[in-house]
């Protein structure tokens, strides 16, 4: 029996790809959380580990905030403020 492989072709509605996203929001911040976690108390790690759980859970935060910005836009505007001022905090030119 010879199978005949073409181009697989997977449409995904827009409620389907939204559930998506959320998911990967909400893995990201799972991720970090359990990082982060799992350095309290271990003399083994050092805070980078703790930091870099700290940023992929706050990635998570920002990706789900952009997510609901449809629903509430002006959580959206205060999320994109205080990511401008961090990023104008951590990034400033040094005279």
């Amino acid at each position: 029996m010879a199978q005949q492989l073409g181009e697989a072709v997977v449409s995904v509605g827009p409620g389907r790809l939204k559930h998506l996203h959320f998911d990967a929001a909400r893995v990201l911040m799972l991720l970090g959380a359990a990082t982060a976690i799992s350095t309290v108390g271990n003399p083994m790690t050092d805070a980078t580990l703790a930091f870099a759980g700290f940023l992929l859970w706050l990635l998570g935060v920002c990706f789900l905030s952009l997510l609901m910005a449809d629903r509430f836009p002006r959580a959206a505007l205060v999320v994109a403020a205080m990511a401008d001022a961090v990023l104008k905090h951590c990034f400033a030119l040094r005279n």
